[in-house]
């Protein structure tokens, strides 16, 4: 009987890590960094945090992982309150549409089809944001955040790969 418990407790955690890394990750980057030249500019880790699960494990990382990853950076975020789980579930959309091309590519095409997602979704979300307030925010430092997390994509996918390497089995 205990060996059947802590079978089952093992499976759900596995189940379960790719939205708590998600989490992790996210709370990490909402942190405040004194970092001179980033200013407040994000790093979009709840979009490169969906862009690698729905690709890599989509049986474990599902629609439930997505809206609570979006309610749970509506929360963290100083945004209106929906903008977040909006952009997330139109990147759900775009990512699982779309999962069939990328299947078995190298990096660097995963690395290109990321890029022009996160640009589809933060144009989305500054123009779900800017009909929110009724005027249109500045574009620079949306375009050099969105530089920036496609930037750092291969750090957070090794990240996330070694989560997945390391912890997740394959009949989680």
């Amino acid at each position: 009987m205990n060996e059947s418990l802590s079978e089952h407790i093992s499976l759900s955690f596995q189940r379960a890590l790719p939205l708590l890394t998600s989490i992790l990750l996210l709370l990490i980057s909402y942190m405040p960094m004194n970092v001179f030249f980033l200013g407040n500019l994000k790093i979009a880790v709840s979009i490169a945090c969906v862009y690698f699960w729905l690709l890599h494990r989509s049986d474990l990382f599902n629609l439930f992982s997505v809206c609570f990853l979006g309610f749970f950076e509506d929360i963290l975020s100083a945004a209106p309150f929906g903008s977040n789980m909006v952009t997330l579930l139109l990147c759900y959309v775009l990512i699982t549409n779309l999962a069939k091309f990328f299947n078995a590519k190298p990096f660097v095409v995963i690395w290109y089809g990321f890029g022009a997602l996160m640009f589809v979704a933060a144009f989305s979300r500054w123009l779900l944001v800017s009909i929110y307030y009724g005027q249109f925010l500045p574009l620079p430092s949306l375009i050099f955040s969105v530089l920036i997390t496609v930037a750092v994509y291969p750090l957070l996918s090794m990240l996330n790969a070694f989560i997945q390497g390391a912890f997740i089995q394959e009949d989680a």
